[in-house]
């Protein structure tokens, strides 16, 4: 089971005095497993505060919505009090999540170089991204997987919100980038051909199709269609395993 830093919804607490060195911070936790895209890695989640998009399907909206501003220092003592450098060194992950990590990019570049010099190496480094902001170049140079996931019709975003093809087209020149797009339906796969594919946004090796579902019962609703669309269109699959292991249970 995974190790509690910081809690879901965490209760007020009172306000750092630098707020120029400060996340805003939703949750954090860690000794758990990467669910999404590059499944069953150990990871420790960073999930900050506020979100560009409001998405129907979302399984963190009362997470995100809520939080409190943490000061680097207070983050790098409840890192080393959950023994992360120790972690991070024989391997786990560091999941920036969200929410939107990259609407607080500056601080989280940086953080993340703050977090290098003080532990002596750079942990591999993950982030979650609704592909709506361009990241900036000291981001784009701490990040090993972008794991990117712009939204569809089904997201019940307006277009313009959520459809940038400037940025989804830097996004797709990165090597360590992919394209998760959340499906329940045929029509879910003709929108990625017509506003993706065929506009040559992206390419087919860096999709990934994730069945609709915040819940495992939404999950099994869905599944075996998106398999076989993916299937069918040689793309890659994947499960939301957080879903499948602990349902609807946060901080996990």
């Amino acid at each position: 089971m995974s190790t509690i830093i910081i809690e879901g919804n965490p209760k007020f607490k009172k306000s750092v005095t630098d707020p120029g060195q400060t996340l805003e911070i939703a949750e954090f936790f860690c000794d758990t497993i990467q669910g999404e895209n590059f499944i069953g890695w150990p990871a420790a989640f960073l999930r900050v505060q506020h979100c560009t998009q409001s998405c129907i399907f979302c399984d963190t909206t009362e997470i995100w919505r809520h939080g409190n501003p943490y000061s680097f220092d207070e983050l790098f003592d409840l890192m080393d009090q959950a023994d992360l450098q120790r972690k991070f060194r024989k391997g786990q992950r560091l999941v920036l999540t969200g929410g939107s990590p990259v609407q607080q990019q500056d601080k989280l570049i940086f953080f993340l170089n703050e977090l290098i010099l003080r532990y002596g190496f750079k942990p591999y480094i993950e982030i979650e991204n609704e592909a709506t902001l361009m990241p900036k170049e000291g981001l784009i140079e701490l990040i090993d997987c972008w794991n990117n996931s712009p939204k569809l019709k089904n997201s019940y975003n307006p277009r313009d919100f959520r459809y940038q093809p400037d940025i989804l087209k830097k996004l797709a020149s990165l090597k360590n980038s992919w394209f998760k797009f959340v499906v329940s339906c045929e029509e879910d796969w003709e929108e990625i051909k017509k506003d993706f594919l065929d506009t040559h946004l992206i390419i087919e090796s860096q999709i990934v199709l994730m069945p609709l579902g915040a819940s495992r019962s939404e999950l099994e609703k869905y599944r075996e269609l998106v398999l076989d669309i993916a299937i069918r269109e040689n793309v890659r699959y994947s499960t939301r395993e957080h879903i499948v292991l602990w349902d609807k249970k946060t901080g996990v």
